[in-house]
């Protein structure tokens, strides 16, 4: 019997009591009682110093050509899926315990820290402090009395010899990636003349991320530019930023966190951007950025102390209200992040039982709002309102790509959870209501023509009718799946129109840049092909226009799919899946 002391497969302990097994087995016994052994003359134990167990050949990295870097199999050690995935039970426990505190204690945001531990004279406030890429996922940061922290001896590393000009390939399709801080204010902090880690400068973790971004989206950069390397960067700094003297540590930081999931997410790394999703949503409840502008509680209610309405954030005051209405896109621009990963995952919202919770965070404004100081002195209940047609507010281009996220996210649950469908004529039950709100909403496209806005904000607000007709899609899914025809009816309108959406869509539009495009598509895909591939389908007027919008949509898909690893992979999954349509590509 061989040993290896590096096998990671069967450790050198299992195969040593194997071997004992295997001995005792042939132990016999004589009529005086005497014991001996036979047989064992022809085995033998043989344990090697540097031996190991060959690896597994793994089908998703025979397939992707070494592509695919999710493997199960690595030499030593857990793998990253496991590591991930410990990182994200540890962050989905901490929102939960975030969720049902009593009393919200938040970080402030432009006073620095005296060390990790607080003045004598301070309350002492909680900062959450994430896992870095390599270390453990239960991990917290030692505690120390030194003076307090110098923001540009905290960051040695230089930054890249590249021509900041060339960043600005950023900025026209930033907002496909979640970027929410006023992007004149960055700019100017953008391009200070400090090195990377001034208080002037963007966070190096963020500063990094939108170099990743810049690189990603840029035709040639010089040599150093590796887009591996501002990444490593990015997530090497994204712990030590939370614990900086920087003061705007918590907002860039969210928005790091989303630059790198929508990254990741781009190029088919799920669980890794999943796992910055969560870290982003994680800060944003810990920072309390779902009740800005909350009202105050009322002593004199009945309603207890531990009821979520009673619990009023403690954000460090801002300058003015653009650097509020930063903090306003940040909670929406995690939202739609967090929306977009229950459209893909089909799964429950990392915002756990969001409602319960409370958001009185007002719906986000243009820029020029924040600067008239337009933002409601207060705000509560806005999910809520919307969603029981209360709340007739928010017509920002963000606003309304954060309804249709919402509208998106209330849909995908339900059809993922069929008992919650409770389609009854006596009374109004949850998809009724969630119908009803969807068909309002969609009654307010035809004010997106007549709106002045850039053509990255037609993108958003294509984007939007997109999620919008996809959670009609969804909503009626299981009852088009058992044949009812008034939910058949439903799911075609709207993927026609999703089509014909499609079909006007430029090549150069930046929606080619947006990962949840792939999956709004492959849900009108579904629809077309269910229909023209039903048993009783036969050849009509309808069958064969329903094929042309199919043929639209997979020529758009194709077409994107260049840059795009997500896409390919929703391609291939549809091809997978409905062998019959290749037809129609």
């Amino acid at each position: 019997m061989l040993s290896g002391a590096k096998d990671d497969l069967v450790p050198q302990a299992h195969m040593r009591a194997l071997w004992e097994i295997v001995a005792k087995r042939d132990e016999t016994k004589t009529s005086g009682g005497r014991e001996y052994k036979v047989g064992l003359e022809h085995a033998k134990f043989v344990e090697f110093q540097y031996g190991g167990h060959n690896r597994p050949s793994c089908g998703q990295c025979v397939r992707s050509n070494g592509a695919f870097e999710d493997c199960e199999y690595p030499g030593h050690g857990p793998t990253q899926t496991q590591i991930l995935e410990a990182r994200i039970s540890h962050l989905q426990t901490r929102i939960r315990e975030l969720e049902n505190k009593t009393e919200i204690t938040v970080s402030p945001l432009d006073s620095p820290y005296y060390g990790d531990s607080p003045s004598p004279k301070v309350k002492s406030e909680t900062t959450l402090t994430l896992p870095s890429a390599h270390s453990s996922p239960i991990s917290r940061p030692s505690s120390s009395q030194s003076s307090p922290l110098k923001s540009v001896s905290l960051y040695p590393a230089q930054e890249p010899s590249v021509d900041k000009a060339r960043i600005n390939n950023f900025y026209p399709y930033s907002s496909r990636f979640g970027f929410f801080l006023n992007v004149e204010r960055f700019h100017a902090s953008f391009i200070e003349p400090q090195e990377i880690g001034h208080y002037c400068r963007p966070t190096p973790a963020l500063l990094n991320a939108i170099y990743l971004w810049g690189a990603h989206l840029a035709p040639s950069l010089p040599d150093d530019c590796d887009e591996k390397v501002f990444l490593r960067s990015s997530l090497h700094h994204l712990s030590k930023d939370l614990s900086s003297s920087h003061p705007h540590k918590i907002v860039q930081s969210i928005q790091a966190e989303v630059l790198l999931s929508y990254y990741y997410l781009m190029h088919g790394k799920v669980l890794a951007g999943h796992y910055h999703a969560n870290a982003a949503v994680s800060l944003c409840l810990s920072s309390g950025f779902h009740r800005i502008r909350t009202p105050e509680p009322d002593i004199s209610s009945s309603t207890p102390l531990s009821s979520p309405r009673q619990l009023s954030s403690s954000l460090a005051k801002v300058n003015d209200d653009t650097q509020e209405g930063e903090r306003v896109n940040a909670f929406w621009a995690v939202l739609i992040l967090n929306n977009t990963w229950i459209a893909i995952q089909e799964s429950h919202s990392m915002f756990y039982d969001l409602q319960t919770i409370g958001v009185d965070t007002p719906w986000p404004m243009d820029a020029f709002e924040y600067e008239l100081q337009l933002l409601p002195s207060v705000s509560s209940d806005t999910i809520k309102g919307f969603l029981d047609s209360t709340n007739i507010e928010g017509f920002s281009v963000m606003a309304l790509h954060a309804k249709a996220a919402v509208l998106l996210e209330q849909a995908t649950v339900y059809a993922y959870n069929p008992d919650e469908l409770k389609v009854t004529n006596l009374e109004p039950s949850g998809f009724n209501r969630l119908q009803a709100v969807i068909e309002q909403f969609k009654n307010q496209f035809s004010m997106v023509d007549r709106m002045d806005v850039t053509p990255l904000e037609m993108d958003t607000l294509l984007m939007m009718q997109l999620m919008t007709h996809t959670a009609t899609i969804k909503l009626h899914l299981p009852l088009l799946h058992k044949g009812e025809m008034r939910a058949r009816q439903k799911a075609l309108t709207a993927a026609q129109a999703m089509a014909i959406l499609t079909h006007g869509i430029p090549p150069t539009s930046s929606i080619r840049f947006d990962p949840i495009v792939g999956v709004l598509w492959t849900a009108a895909c579904e629809v077309f092909i269910h229909e023209l591939f039903r048993a009783d389908s036969v050849a009509t007027d309808n069958n064969t226009q329903f094929s042309t919008l199919l043929h639209t949509i997979f020529t758009q898909m194709s077409k994107f799919s260049e840059n795009n690893i997500f896409m390919r992979f929703l391609i291939n999954r549809l091809q997978k899946n409905h062998p019959t349509a290749l037809v129609y590509w």
